[in-house]
């Protein structure tokens, strides 16, 4: 029982960050932290791993994002909303953020693995799903802060105030992580089951989830050097992968009082139930509208007048405007960690820009329909006369395109497709900056915000911190 308190403490520290002051939230803490877990089985610590170290934040925390990408606008001025949607970011924010995915998450992925060394040393696939995750933890932390701790961040003793390691290190060095994870899963050995929240043990899942974000850190590295990469993407791409909506890898959240996504428990609690609180942005429904898109219907609900209208970022109000729709923001709302659409989409890029061999137009089909397919059997299911009507339009096609145009027409349907998808869509605008955006109204930075700053009780601790980067500074993976 003692030790299970253990978990019960940091997933506490986790979601309460911003009103307990006596949570560790430095690397360096979580390097000499005298509760680290020790005896605790794998199965137990996976599904607080995925829960309160990864999702909790990428749910709550970094929902603000989804303004920077300017697919979802505030329509309350609150400072919860207000204050991100105009580049005022938080410091309990960024601090969640950090120890959710340092000491929740990857400090236990760690003990997973000395455990099952210790414990269990054949078990090989319980290393490989902690492995895939670790790389899945870095991946956030680099796409929100930049330059982190990688190499040195989790070896307790040797570097109890670790090294930051470039952001362009950390994207080359989570492929060879997802190598290590691929190598302990290519053997069918004991794997977490039970605990398993996203494919409940079932290893060729997680084979496919591994090479799914080795193919997305390779086309990040790709958009500055993609010489140095090419034979890697190619590689990859003929290796299983997440490409049928059945496959993609999420944590779903449940109709059960206790286990709903938060982002539905904020409608539920303080808009009694309706979502008085998130519009469709004006790029997203802009782009919907020209396209006659039907996923409209799903995404949001129609103004008064019956029409898609986006909210203006920086612009409070609900009047005109349309509401995000509840089939989306329900209590069973999934956090999506890799899915079908954006892999297609990564093909249908590689392909175009001569990466790899096969046919651009066909992944980019694929892309658009597993986006279109993914709400089969789920509140705002799309009519399959819909899906039909979109798939053979102009817009579902590339071919006979010129090579700019079919590009736009790949990130645009990326962007869409991404919806509720908050860092994942917030990092696609940065890597190939479509579609267009508008400064926000009110903004407290003269240009787009790019990344999230190091949290100032890391900077305090660890002397080896970096100096504090502008919120505008792009990030490495821009050009």
């Amino acid at each position: 029982m003692k030790k299970r308190n253990i978990i019960y403490r940091t997933f506490l520290c986790v979601l309460l960050g911003s009103t307990l002051v006596n949570c560790e939230d430095s690397i360096e803490g979580i390097n000499t932290d005298p509760l680290a877990a020790i005896v605790i089985e794998a199965d137990l610590l996976l599904p607080q791993v995925l829960v309160a170290g990864l999702s909790a934040n990428r749910t709550v925390e970094m929902n603000a994002t989804n303004f920077h990408s300017q697919s979802w606008s505030a329509t309350v001025g609150f400072g919860v909303f207000a204050n991100p949607e105009r580049y005022n970011i938080s410091a309990n924010t960024t601090n969640n953020v950090w120890v959710g995915q340092y000491t929740t998450a990857l400090r236990n992925l760690n003990q997973m693995q000395i455990l099952t060394d210790a414990n269990n040393p054949t078990a090989l696939n319980v290393k490989g799903q902690a492995q895939v995750l670790e790389a899945f933890a870095y991946l956030n932390l680099t796409q929100i802060f930049g330059d982190i701790p990688f190499s040195e961040a989790l070896q307790v003793v040797e570097f109890p105030t670790p090294q930051f390691d470039s952001q362009e290190e950390v994207l080359r060095g989570i492929p060879a992580l997802l190598d290590e994870a691929l190598a302990n899963l290519s053997t069918d050995t004991d794997i977490v089951e039970g605990g398993d929240l996203v494919y409940n043990g079932d290893r060729q899942s997680w084979i496919r989830f591994a090479n799914s974000l080795k193919l997305k850190a390779l086309m990040l590295i790709a958009n500055v050097d993609p010489a140095s990469v090419q034979a890697d993407i190619q590689a990859v791409a003929n290796q299983p992968l997440i490409l049928d909506e059945s496959e993609d890898a999420e944590l779903r959240y449940t109709d059960t009082p206790g286990n709903e996504n938060p982002i539905w428990k904020t409608i539920d609690q303080f808009g009694g139930g309706v979502n008085t609180f998130w519009g469709g942005g004006i790029p997203i429904i802009d782009i919907m509208n020209a396209n006659d898109d039907p996923r409209r219907a799903t995404y949001f609900d129609t103004n008064d007048d019956g029409n898609y209208v986006g909210q203006e970022q920086g612009v409070f109000s609900t009047e005109g405007v349309s509401t995000i729709s509840l089939n989306i923001i329900r209590r069973s709302m999934p956090d999506r960690y890799a899915t079908a659409s954006e892999t297609n989409f990564y093909l249908a890029e590689a392909a175009l820009l001569g990466y790899i061999s096969g046919d651009a137009n066909a992944f980019y089909r694929a892309g658009i329909q597993q986006s279109l397919d993914y709400y089969d059997g789920q509140p705002g299911e799309i009519a399959a006369a819909d899906k039909d009507a979109y798939m053979a339009s102009a817009r579902a096609s590339i071919s006979g395109d010129s090579d700019a145009v079919a590009l736009r027409k790949i990130h645009e349907e990326t962007y869409v497709a991404n919806f509720t998808r908050a860092i994942e869509s917030w990092t696609d605008w940065r890597r190939n900056k479509v579609p267009d955006l508008t400064l926000p109204t009110g903004a407290v930075l003269t240009d787009f915000i790019r990344r999230y700053q190091i949290p100032l009780s890391e900077v305090t601790a660890n002397p080896n911190a970096p100096g504090v980067e502008n919120l505008t500074a792009p990030m490495w993976f821009e050009n």
